[in-house]
């Protein structure tokens, strides 16, 4: 994987979302930190539940019962404290996706609900907002970065996998998920939001797969 140097430029004011504060966001978030961002928009219609909190750091047991997004607002606004932090606890679909969307320059994308992934895509597709696509289950995990600068822009995950989503398909069963999964999918996925902030050439729609520790890829065809 590509080792980023690069800094941002002075007087950046960077306008992100993170969408859902589970597991995989809950580790988004801390690598953030040091963002110069003048605005952070934190979607997740869930609580947070006892369940929670071996793997969701953020959260801790007085937190139980609270929205999720409330939580990771008041701790992020400690440690950025010249951010607009913005939580909204809803569930992003079809309905309120690009009004929720609009006017950032990057969607972080961390929950577990396959039709929520194709909302957001849309949504981001249709604002012309690069997105980055995370998941996991038990020791594999998965990143794409959709709708940034150049080739590709107008690939869609649609496009990336064929067939339709079933119920079945929706929600996701953490207990089996490592910590390190979850900071290495993080990571990765903070990785290529920064270079997309920054400019750098990123694969759009290419397809980064977490087997245990090694990472291999999966370009998209030609064609898109």
């Amino acid at each position: 994987m590509p080792h980023i140097t690069a800094s941002f430029p002075v007087g950046s004011a960077l306008r992100v979302a993170v969408i859902g504060i589970g597991g995989i966001g809950c580790a988004v978030l801390p690598r953030m930190a040091r963002w110069p961002l003048s605005r952070l928009t934190l979607i997740d219609g869930d609580q947070v539940e006892e369940h929670n909190l071996e793997q969701q750091e953020l959260y801790a047991e007085m937190d139980i019962g609270a929205w999720k997004s409330g939580v990771s607002a008041a701790w992020m606004r400690q440690i950025i404290p010249a951010t607009s932090v913005e939580p909204h606890a809803v569930f992003l679909g079809a309905n309120n996706a690009l009004e929720l969307l609009a006017e950032h320059d990057a969607v972080i994308e961390c929950t577990d609900d396959l039709h929520a992934k194709d909302a957001i895509d849309q949504a981001c597709a249709s604002l012309a907002i690069a997105v980055v696509s995370g998941g996991v289950h038990a020791k594999q995990g998965q990143v794409i970065a959709l709708h940034g600068p150049g080739i590709g822009r107008d690939i869609t995950r649609r496009s990336l996998f064929a067939g339709r989503t079933g119920g079945e398909q929706d929600g996701c069963d953490m207990r089996n998920v490592s910590l390190e999964t979850l900071d290495a999918v993080a990571k990765r996925m903070v990785s290529l939001t920064r270079s997309l902030l920054l400019g750098e050439p990123v694969v759009n729609g290419r397809i980064e797969l977490l087997h245990g520790d090694r990472w291999t890829s999966i370009d998209p065809p030609a064609n898109n």
